[in-house]
């Protein structure tokens, strides 16, 4: 259904889903590498702001990424931002040992 050009809002009705579900679902395949993460689906002020995020709290869990960011920033697009990242290789291995990004 990405491959067609659907939105998440049009994918979780189409299957019966929350949005946050297609948005983990998605985040899932851009992290194993079976889609290509969409500069689209999160603003690039958004991108820029968790990318920070994560390199200050080290790729903690997502809640305190969560409480470090504006409030209208939502779980899906960090868990979106965080599988980009993990997703290159140099960035997985920065990830995994903990090191700034």
């Amino acid at each position: 259904m990405l491959a067609e050009g659907r939105s998440f809002a049009e994918i979780a009705e189409l299957r019966g889903r929350q949005i946050s579900t297609v948005m983990m679902m998605v985040a899932d395949l851009v992290e194993r590498g079976l889609v290509q993460f969409q500069a689209s689906w999160v603003e690039m002020k958004n991108q820029a702001m968790i990318e920070a995020a994560c390199a200050r709290l080290r790729f903690s869990p997502l809640t305190p990424i969560k409480e470090a960011l504006p409030h209208e920033i939502t779980f899906g697009e960090i868990r979106l931002v965080i599988a980009r990242i993990r997703s290159q290789p140099e960035k997985r291995k920065a990830a995994a040992s903990g090191r700034n990004l």
